[in-house]
C-alpha cells in the first residue's frame, strides 16, 4: 500500500538529526513540531510509536476494518523484536488483545498502532497517551474495532549496538528502544457511602467464617456500612454457635437460619432479601480479604452504569492464583478460571491477571452486584442451578442486559477453595455438577464457547493461554465485526429445542 504520508512528531533536536533526512529523499515524509494538528481530509490517520515496524499488510488490514465496520478507530496486535544479522528479526512475546475494553485502556494497556477514521486529532500529546486519549474519545461517541492479527513489531536496540558506548541521553524513553508502557497507577478509590450487604452462606466451619468476617471488617474503609448476613444452613457444632453469639453481641453480623437441604443459590437469595442495601456482595465463608478499602473499590466499580458485576483476584493459601476471572471456550467444561495455579507474581499474558478488565464471568466466591440489577433478574436460579454454575448464569444474564462483567485485581483475597461445600470427589457429586452444567449449556449454548475478550490466536481446547495457533480468516472477520458492535459483550440465549 503506497498511498500514504507520514508526519513525524519531532523535537527540534530530532528534526536536525540524520533521521530527518528521510524527508529530503521521500516527499511522503514530513517532520513537524509536537503541537501540530493532523491535516483534515487526508484519509485515515494511523498513530504509532517510534521503533514500531509495521507488517507489510498492516495498512491494508487497518483500512479494511475501518471500511468494513464503519468504526471510528481500529487497533491490532503486536509483538516484540530485535534485529539480528542472520535472521533479520527475532520476534517474541506477542501481545494479543480482545475486543475493545475501556478499563484495560484506562489502565495503560495501549496498542502501539491505532488507526482513526477521522484524521483531525489534537497532537498535543505523544506516544501511548495520544493513542489512549484517541481510543477513549472515539469509544465514547462511536465504535472501536480490533483486528486480531500481529500487524506490528516493537523493535528493541540491536544486540550488536549494545556493545557501543552509552550516552546519558540514550536513557531517554523512546530514543533507542520503544517506550515501555507500564499500566497506569491506580487512583485512590473515591470514598463512597453506599451501604453494602455482604451475604455469606455457611455450614459450621466457625474458624474460617470468623476469620472471613473479621478480615472483611478490618480491611473495609468504612466497616459500619457493611450489613453482613450469615445464612446458616443447619450448623450443629458448638464452636459455630459460640461464634454466632459473638457476632450478635458485637453487632458484626446477623445470622439467618436456613433449615433446608443445601442450595447455595436459594441461601444467597434469602440473604440478599434480608437486607435493603443498594449493593450486594456474595462471599464464601472461606474467603479472607487482603485488600484495604475493598468496599470503596466495589462501590467505584458498580458506580459505572454499564458494569453489572465486580469480582476479585483470589489466591490459594500458597499464594498461587485461584481466580482471575472466568474464560469461556476453554477446557472440557467450557468455563475455566483464568490463572489457576499460576504464581501470584506472574502478571499473565498482556498483564491481564493484574489489571482491571472485562471478563465473561466471575466466581460466586466473591461477586458484587447492584441490588436493582439482582432484583430485576430474580436473583440466582435456585430451581435449576442449586449448587454450582449459578454465578456464571447470573453473569450471563447481566450481559444479556448489556452490562459488562469487571474483574478488579485490586480487590485481592485468599480463598480456601472447597471449604464451604467441599470439592466434587464422589461419583454422585460429580454427576450432579455435570447435570447443572448441562442445564447451563441448554440455556446458553454457543455463548459458553465464545469469549470476546480473548484473541482467537489462543487455542481453545486446553487451559487458558497455554498454546497459540493461527486463526482462520472466518475467525478474524468474526472478531473484527463483533468488536465493532455497540455491545460486543452482550449474549443471547440458545433457541429452545
Amino acid at each position: 500500500m503506497s498511498d500514504w504520508s507520514a508526519r513525524v512528531l519531532a523535537s527540534t533536536e530530532l528534526g536536525e538529526g540524520p533521521v530527518a533526512s528521510f524527508a529530503e529523499t521521500d516527499p511522503r515524509i514530513e517532520f513537524v513540531s509536537g503541537d501540530a494538528v493532523a491535516p483534515a481530509g487526508a484519509g485515515p490517520l494511523v498513530l504509532l510509536d517510534a521503533g514500531t515496524v509495521l507488517d507489510p499488510e498492516a495498512l491494508a488490514w487497518l483500512t479494511f476494518a475501518l471500511i468494513r465496520t464503519g468504526a471510528g478507530a481500529v487497533y491490532a496486535d503486536h509483538d516484540h523484536g530485535v534485529a539480528d544479522p542472520g535472521l533479520r528479526m527475532l520476534r517474541a512475546d506477542p501481545v494479543l488483545f480482545g475486543t475493545y475494553d475501556e478499563a484495560l485502556i484506562s489502565e495503560g494497556i495501549v496498542p502501539p498502532v491505532v488507526a482513526l477514521a477521522a484524521p483531525v486529532v489534537d497532537m498535543g500529546y505523544g506516544g501511548a497517551e495520544l493513542r489512549k486519549r484517541a481510543l477513549l474519545d472515539v469509544a465514547r461517541g462511536g465504535r472501536v474495532a480490533h483486528v486480531p492479527r500481529l500487524l506490528a513489531t516493537q523493535v528493541s536496540l540491536p544486540l550488536i549496538a549494545r556493545t557501543g558506548r552509552a550516552e546519558p541521553e540514550d536513557a531517554r524513553p523512546g530514543r533507542l528502544s520503544p517506550e515501555v508502557h507500564s499500566p497506569a497507577i491506580r487512583p485512590t478509590p473515591t470514598p463512597r457511602s453506599d451501604r453494602i450487604a455482604v451475604v455469606i452462606p455457611t455450614r459450621d466451619n466457625a474458624g474460617l467464617l470468623g476469620r472471613a468476617i473479621d478480615a472483611l471488617r478490618a480491611t473495609a474503609r468504612q466497616p459500619d456500612r457493611l450489613d453482613i448476613v450469615v445464612v446458616d444452613n443447619r450448623s450443629v457444632k458448638a464452636d459455630t454457635a459460640a461464634l454466632f453469639d459473638r457476632l450478635a453481641a458485637d453487632g458484626a453480623a446477623r445470622v439467618l437460619r436456613f433449615d433446608s437441604p443445601f442450595n447455595w443459590s436459594l441461601a444467597s437469595n434469602m440473604g440478599a432479601a434480608a437486607s435493603d442495601a443498594p449493593l450486594i456482595v456474595f462471599i464464601n465463608n472461606d474467603v479472607e480479604m487482603l485488600s484495604t478499602g475493598w468496599d470503596d473499590l466495589v462501590a467505584d466499580g458498580l458506580s459505572r452504569p454499564d458494569v453489572g458485576a465486580v469480582g476479585a483476584r483470589l489466591l490459594y493459601p500458597d499464594r498461587t492464583i485461584q481466580h482471575a476471572g472466568i474464560a469461556f471456550g476453554f477446557g472440557p467444561g467450557g468455563t475455566e478460571h483464568e490463572g489457576r495455579g499460576v504464581p501470584a507474581a506472574d502478571p499473565g499474558p498482556g498483564r491481564r491477571y493484574v489489571v482491571t478488565h472485562a471478563v465473561c464471568a466471575l466466581t460466586g466466591a466473591f461477586l458484587a452486584v447492584r441490588r436493582s440489577d439482582f432484583n430485576q433478574l430474580g436473583g440466582f436460579d435456585a430451581a435449576r442451578l442449586m449448587v454450582a454454575h449459578s454465578d456464571v448464569d447470573l453473569c450471563l444474564r447481566l450481559r444479556e442486559l448489556g452490562r459488562v462483567i469487571l474483574y478488579c485485581p485490586a480487590i485481592e483475597a485468599i480463598h480456601h477453595e472447597g471449604a464451604t461445600r467441599g470439592r466434587n470427589q464422589t461419583q454422585a457429586a460429580i454427576a450432579w455438577d455435570e447435570g447443572e452444567r448441562l442445564d447451563l449449556l441448554d440455556r446458553w449454548g454457543e455463548a459458553l464457547a465464545d469469549d470476546p475478550g480473548i484473541s482467537p490466536y489462543w487455542r481453545r481446547d486446553d487451559k487458558p493461554f497455554e498454546l497459540l495457533r493461527e486463526p482462520t480468516i472466518r475467525e478474524i472477520l468474526k472478531q473484527i465485526d463483533r468488536s465493532a458492535s455497540r455491545h460486543p459483550w452482550q449474549v443471547h440465549r440458545s433457541a429452545p429445542t
